[in-house]
């Protein structure tokens, strides 16, 4: 503490200190360690603007990037997960799946969504990785089936983003 610190009143040298940024402005670049503010770099589409490292995003983010801002349907988020056969292995299938939803807000690993792109009507799906890695089960493929049935139904593009493990 400097001599002028010293003579400072103690409650002007506490509130000198205890600022704190809030937590969630910044974010640390894994590649570079540069500390971004996150509104410039959800701007930048995850992307470091100081070394051009893509940061991992959602399903949703992908989609919301990629579809045009407006009237967007999920198709088949009805669908959810059942363990019929009782799976374990060291820790029960449907603990997995309860967990994956807690993590993730999602309900499967698979989002499908009608939208448009650049005002062209289209269909897309993203994989959520942190969802179980992205792994492909019974209601993922159910998904991937129904968007594949609308597109060709409604003679429209289908465009899958695959991330999985």
């Amino acid at each position: 503490m400097s001599w002028f610190e010293k003579l400072m009143p103690s409650r002007i040298r506490t509130a000198r200190r205890s600022r704190t940024v809030p937590e969630g402005v910044w974010v640390k670049c894994a590649q570079c360690d540069a500390q971004l503010y996150k509104a410039e770099l959800e701007r930048n589409l995850k992307v470091c603007p100081k070394c051009s490292y893509h940061m991992r995003i959602s399903a949703r983010e992908r989609l919301k990037y990629f579809l045009d801002s407006g009237q967007q349907n999920e198709i088949a988020s009805e669908i959810e997960a059942d363990d019929p056969l009782g799976f374990r292995d060291s820790k029960k299938y449907t603990d997995r799946i309860s967990d994956a939803k807690k993590k993730t807000g999602e309900n499967e690993a698979l989002i499908v969504i009608n939208g448009e792109l650049n005002g062209n009507p289209i269909v897309t799906c993203a994989f959520e990785f942190n969802f179980l890695g992205g792994s492909m089960g019974s209601v993922v493929g159910e998904r991937f089936c129904r968007a594949v049935k609308y597109s060709t139904e409604y003679r429209v593009p289908l465009v899958s983003f695959a991330a999985s493990g």
